[in-house]
C-alpha cells in the first residue's frame, strides 16, 4: 500500500497539515458549511482521535504502575534508588524555575498587557468558579496517598498511581524470598500487554492527529488570536526557547547530538501537540524512550511517569507569563520581591498538576488569587488557551524526554 511507503512521522505531519486545512475551511467565520451541519459533522470530525485517546487513556492507568514498579525494581538496592530520585527531583526543579524566569523575563519586556484594555475583557465564563479554597499543605501532601485506589484509578490521579508504582517497586527490591515472584512476573506481563496495545493506538495516529486538529481549529477564533497576538507571541517566544535550553543540556549533560534527538522524538511532539494531554501520550513516550533514544528501560519507566506529573515546564511557563500579563492589563505592579515569590509559587503549584487538557487554566485562576490580581481578567484567555495548551503540551513532553536522555547518561557515567 502507498501509505506504508510514507516514513510514520511524515504521515502524522500530514494529517496534522491536512486537519488544520479542513479546521479553518470548516470554522463557522468561513462561512463554508451551515453550523446545523457543522454540529453533524464535527462529532464525526472528531470520531478517530476520540478512538485513539480512550485506547491510550484505557492502559495509562496499568502502564504507570507497572512501568514505575518495574523501573523501581530493577534498580541494585534502595540507596540506587535513593540517588536516582534525588537527582531527577533536584533536576525538575531547575528545569522549572528556569522556565518560569524565561516566562517572567519575556513578559515584563515584551510588556503584552499593555495592548489590551480592561474594557475588552468580556467574561463568557464565571471565573470564581475556577478558584479552589486554599488547603493546608499538610492535607494536599497527605492526599497523594489516596483512600481509596480503584478511586484513584478510576480518577486517574498520576501523582497517587506513581507512588503505587514506587511502593509496588520497593516490595519487589526488597523482597528476600519468593513470595514477590509471581506478582512480578504479572506486572512484566501486563506492561508487555500495555506496549502491545500502544502499537494498535498508533497504527490510528495519522487519522487522530487529522480529527482532533480539525475539531481544534474550528473552536479556536482566528479573529481572538490576533487580537491576543502579543501575548500569544510572548508564551511562544518563550517556549521555543525552552526547548532551545533543552537542546544545550542534551549536548551539554546527556552527550547526543540534540538535532538527532529533535528528530527522534518528533512524533512524541506532534501527538502531544494534537492531543494536549501529556498523560495520554505516556505510553508513546516510553516507546520512543526504549527503541529510539535507546534510554534504559529502568532509567525511562521511572523518569516519564514521574516527568508527566510533575516537570510541566510549558505550563509553567504560560502561567507565568500570563500572570504578569493580566496583572499589567490591571496596572498591578510587582515589586523584584514578588517576582521571586512568583517564580516559587508557579513552580509549587505545576508539580503535580494534572496532565490534561485544560486543568493549567484551573491552577491560573489560583495563582492570580493568590497574588490578588482579578481572576475575572482570566475570561480573556479561554478563547486561545486551547491552542496555547497544545503548544505548552508538546514542550511538557519534550522536557520529560530530555530528563530521560540526561539522566540515562548520568547513570552510565556514575558505573
Amino acid at each position: 500500500m502507498f501509505l506504508t511507503k510514507i516514513p510514520f512521522w511524515a504521515r502524522i505531519f500530514i494529517g496534522l497539515i491536512l486537519g488544520i486545512g479542513i479546521g479553518v475551511y470548516l470554522h463557522p467565520d468561513s462561512k463554508q458549511i451551515s453550523e446545523s451541519t457543522l454540529s453533524i459533522l464535527l462529532p464525526w470530525l472528531k470520531f478517530p482521535g476520540d478512538i485513539f485517546l480512550n485506547l491510550l487513556q484505557m492502559i495509562m492507568v496499568p502502564l504507570v504502575i507497572a512501568s514505575v514498579a518495574l523501573g523501581v525494581s530493577s534498580l541494585s538496592n534502595m540507596n540506587e534508588l535513593y540517588k536516582l530520585g534525588t537527582k531527577v527531583f533536584v533536576y525538575f526543579v531547575f528545569t522549572t524555575m528556569v522556565a518560569i524566569s524565561i516566562g517572567v523575563s519575556l513578559a515584563i519586556l515584551i510588556n503584552p498587557g499593555s495592548k489590551i484594555q480592561t474594557s475588552e475583557i468580556a467574561v463568557t465564563q464565571n471565573p470564581s468558579s475556577l478558584t479552589r479554597e486554599s488547603e493546608p499543605a499538610a492535607k494536599i501532601i497527605s492526599e497523594i496517598i489516596p483512600k481509596n485506589i480503584i478511586n484513584a484509578m478510576s480518577e486517574q490521579q498520576m501523582l497517587s498511581l506513581v507512588l503505587l508504582g514506587i511502593f509496588l517497586g520497593i516490595f519487589f527490591l526488597s523482597a528476600k524470598n519468593d513470595s514477590s515472584e509471581p506478582l512480578r512476573k504479572f506486572v512484566q506481563s501486563l506492561e508487555s500487554f500495555c506496549i502491545w496495545m500502544v502499537g494498535i493506538a498508533m497504527k490510528m495516529a495519522p487519522f487522530a492527529v487529522f480529527g482532533l486538529m480539525a475539531f481544534a481549529l474550528t473552536q479556536i477564533g482566528v479573529s481572538l488570536l490576533a487580537g491576543l497576538f502579543y501575548y500569544i507571541f510572548t508564551v511562544l517566544l518563550g517556549l521555543v526557547l525552552v526547548l532551545i535550553f533543552y537542546m544545550v543540556l542534551v549536548k551539554l549533560l546527556g552527550k547526543k547530538n540534540p538535532f538527532v534527538f529533535l528528530k527522534q522524538i518528533r512524533e512524541v511532539q506532534i501527538l502531544g501537540f494534537s492531543t494536549s494531554s501529556s498523560s495520554s501520550v505516556l505510553p508513546i513516550s516510553l516507546k520512543i524512550a526504549k527503541e529510539e533514544l535507546k534510554i534504559q528501560p529502568k532509567i525511562a519507566d521511572f523518569v516519564l511517569p514521574l516527568g508527566a506529573t510533575v516537570n510541566m515546564d510549558g505550563t509553567a511557563l504560560y502561567q507565568a507569563v500570563a500572570t504578569i500579563f493580566l496583572s499589567q492589563i490591571y496596572n498591578i505592579d510587582f515589586t523584584f520581591f514578588q517576582l521571586i515569590l512568583l517564580v516559587f509559587t508557579v513552580t509549587g503549584a505545576s508539580i503535580g498538576t494534572a496532565a490534561t487538557p485544560g486543568v493549567g487554566i484551573v491552577i491560573l485562576a489560583s495563582i492570580l488569587y493568590s497574588f490578588q490580581i482579578p481572576v475575572e481578567g482570566i475570561a480573556i484567555l479561554f478563547g486561545v488557551d486551547r491552542f496555547l495548551d497544545m503548544c505548552r503540551t508538546s514542550v511538557n513532553l519534550s522536557g520529560d524526554l530530555t530528563a530521560s536522555v540526561i539522566m540515562n547518561h548520568l547513570w552510565k557515567e556514575n558505573k
